[in-house]
């Protein structure tokens, strides 16, 4: 009972030598116990220098990595905040454009209605236009010099 024991035992640790001698690289094909466990040694301790590097090296990698993230994360912010700029100042001017045409259309316009009550009038005079006031401009490019000039009466 006691043989057979230690017979189990024994063949164990002779598969186990015999396992580690198949999975550890540079073997000859050697089968002495002692080479094969003192290469497997050798390989445990190359795997763990080969792991401290690797967590070096990824750890390095995801500072970098952190840190380029940051930046384009201000980057794009960065541009986020430039494009709200612009596109208020769009708006802004577009506000700005739509209130010009409304001065221009009401004032292209005023001088027609005026016209066609005084003429409908029948007294032949024209109404009168539309005047700047001081510290007004004139709308749209003209100048009180170029406006035309008002309807002579004709009596």
């Amino acid at each position: 009972m006691q043989k057979e024991v230690e017979r189990r035992r024994r063949g164990n640790i002779n598969e186990g030598i015999t396992e580690l001698g198949r999975i550890v690289p540079n073997g000859s094909g050697e089968k002495a116990k002692g080479a094969i466990l003192s290469r497997a040694v050798q390989y445990i301790h190359h795997l763990k220098e080969n792991e401290a590097r690797n967590i070096e090296k990824w750890t390095l990698e995801k500072l970098l990595m952190d840190q380029a993230m940051g930046d384009l994360q201000a980057q794009l912010e960065e541009m986020r905040r430039l494009w709200e700029e612009e596109r208020a100042a769009r708006t802004r001017a577009e506000s700005e454009l739509d209130v010009l045409r409304g001065l221009k259309g009401s004032s292209a316009a005023a001088p027609d209605a005026a016209a066609s009550t005084s003429d409908k009038a029948g007294d032949g005079a024209s109404a009168p236009t539309a005047s700047t006031e001081e510290g007004d401009s004139a709308p749209s490019g003209e100048t009180e010099n170029s406006r035309p000039a008002k309807r002579q009466r004709k009596d």
